[in-house]
C-alpha cells in the first residue's frame, strides 16, 4: 500500500479528500515507524504490511483515527484513548485552559465525568502553581481506570486521584472546591440520529443522555452549589445551541452565567458563580 492508495481507500469510505492524506500520513506513521519527511521523501513506496492493512480497513470502517492510533493530544499532553472513552476534542480545550486559570495558589479543583482524564490531565499541567491539587470522578469503572493510567503516565496520579462513581450520588460529603468543572454527555437524541459515522463507536454514555442533553446538567447545577468554595467556578461545557437553555437552569439555581467560547466563536460552555446578595 502506498500513501496515495491509502488516502484514496479513504476517500472512497466517504472521508474528505483532504482529511484523508492526512490520515493516511498518520496510519503509516503509525504503522512504520518512520518520520513524516522519510514518508514524503519516498512517496511512492508500497508497504506489504497486514498490520498496515489493518488500520486502513478499520477507518474505512469509520472507527475514529485516535482509537487506531490509540493515542491522541489535548492541550499539549499526550494521552492514550481507546473506545472506553469519548475522544478529546480541540472545543474541550477552552474548558480546561479556563478551569487552569481560574484556579488559585493551592487550589482544588473537581473535575466531573473525566472520561480520559484529560480536563484533570490539563487543569494539572497548566496551573501556575505546581501545588494545585484536585480529584476526578467518573461513572464507569473501565473508563476510570483509563483516566488513572493517563493521569498515571502523565505524572499527575498524586495531584488528582480518580473516583469511580455516579455524579448524582454526590460522594464528596462537605468538600469544597476552588473549580468545579465538567464536559457531561449534552448531545440530544436528536442530535445522535445525524452525527458522522465515528460517534457510533464511542461510549454512548459519555455522548447523550438519550433526551435533551441536559440532564446531568441539571444535577451538577443543583447538587454542586454546595461544593463550591467562597468564589469559586462551576465550568460547564454544552452544546453550542444548548446556552440559553443553560443559562436559564444556572439563574433559576442561584448563578450568574457567562459564556464561554471554542475556537470557532461558538458559546461552548458556562462560568458559573454564585450570585451574591446585592
Amino acid at each position: 500500500m502506498t500513501l496515495t492508495s491509502i488516502a484514496e481507500r479513504l476517500r472512497e469510505a466517504g472521508i474528505a479528500p483532504d482529511d484523508a492524506r492526512h490520515e493516511a500520513m498518520l496510519l503509516l506513521e503509525h504503522v512504520t515507524g518512520l518520520s513524516p519527511a522519510a514518508l514524503l521523501a519516498d512517496r511512492g513506496r508500497d508497504f506489504d504490511s497486514p498490520a498496515l492493512l489493518d488500520a486502513v480497513e478499520r477507518r474505512a470502517a469509520r472507527e475514529p483515527l485516535q482509537y487506531i492510533l490509540g493515542a491522541w493530544d489535548f492541550c499539549g499532553l499526550t494521552l492514550r484513548v481507546d473506545r472506553r472513552c469519548l475522544i478529546p476534542r480541540p472545543d474541550t480545550e477552552v474548558v480546561a485552559e479556563r478551569a487552569a486559570e481560574l484556579l488559585p495558589a493551592n487550589g482544588r479543583f473537581l473535575d466531573l465525568c473525566t472520561g480520559s482524564g484529560c480536563i484533570a490531565a490539563a487543569v494539572c499541567a497548566l496551573s501556575a502553581d505546581r501545588h494545585t491539587s484536585g480529584v476526578a470522578l467518573e461513572l464507569d469503572p473501565d473508563t476510570a481506570d483509563l483516566a488513572r493510567e493517563n493521569l498515571a503516565a502523565l505524572g499527575f496520579a498524586d495531584r488528582c486521584p480518580v473516583v469511580t462513581a455516579d455524579l448524582r450520588d454526590d460522594p464528596f460529603g462537605e468538600e469544597v472546591f476552588d473549580v468545579i468543572v465538567s464536559n457531561p454527555p449534552y448531545v440530544t437524541a436528536e442530535e445522535m440520529a445525524g452525527l458522522a459515522p465515528e460517534l457510533a463507536w464511542e461510549p454512548r454514555i459519555a455522548l447523550t443522555d438519550g433526551g435533551d442533553g441536559l440532564t446531568l446538567i441539571r444535577e451538577i447545577l443543583h447538587r454542586y452549589r454546595k461544593h463550591l468554595a467562597p468564589g469559586g467556578v462551576l465550568l460547564i461545557e454544552h452544546g453550542w445551541q444548548q446556552a440559553d437553555a443553560v443559562r436559564a437552569m444556572a439563574e433559576a439555581e442561584g448563578y450568574a452565567y457567562a459564556a464561554i467560547t471554542d475556537y470557532g466563536g461558538n458559546v461552548r460552555a458556562g462560568e458559573l458563580r454564585i450570585k451574591t446578595a446585592e
